[in-house]
């Protein structure tokens, strides 16, 4: 009696499998997707520590500037406002524009580009403590 019973009927309108090429598809474009999202936000950190840094440059918050540049003690406050400070390099930080970064021997640099001058300029990011630095690289 058991035995002769039949299967239930699946309920109409709902498919119990994906065929395959479309299953193939859509996992190379998840794929796709997930690299082309990792490449782009791989140095998201270190991008983000650079645009607080020239905020705080921006407002003009130079003793904070300085505790994110996280200097090395031969690097004093003064150094600091001669490189950054409204009288220095740069003048008045008015508007930055972070133009990407790329990985280079532990280190991450990003490119910026401050007050619409060229060439922009590369600034060295620890990738680990996010302590920033003038890029070594020219």
């Amino acid at each position: 009696m058991l035995l002769d019973a039949k299967p239930p009927k699946p309920p109409s309108g709902i498919r119990k499998y994906v065929p395959l090429p479309l299953l193939i598809l859509g996992v190379v474009l998840l794929g796709l997707i997930s690299g082309l999202c990792a490449f782009r936000f791989w140095n998201y950190r270190q991008e983000q520590a650079v645009a607080r840094f020239l905020k705080a440059l921006q407002a003009g918050n130079y003793q904070e500037a300085y505790n994110l540049w996280q200097p090395a003690p031969s690097y004093s406050y003064q150094d600091f406002q001669h490189d950054w400070g409204a009288e220095g390099d740069f003048g008045k930080i008015r508007e930055f524009e972070i133009l990407g970064s790329h990985a280079r021997s532990g280190t991450v640099l990003v490119t910026v580009r401050i007050n619409n001058e060229d060439p922009p300029r590369d600034i060295a990011v620890n990738g680990k403590t996010l302590g920033l630095a003038f890029s070594p690289f020219f």
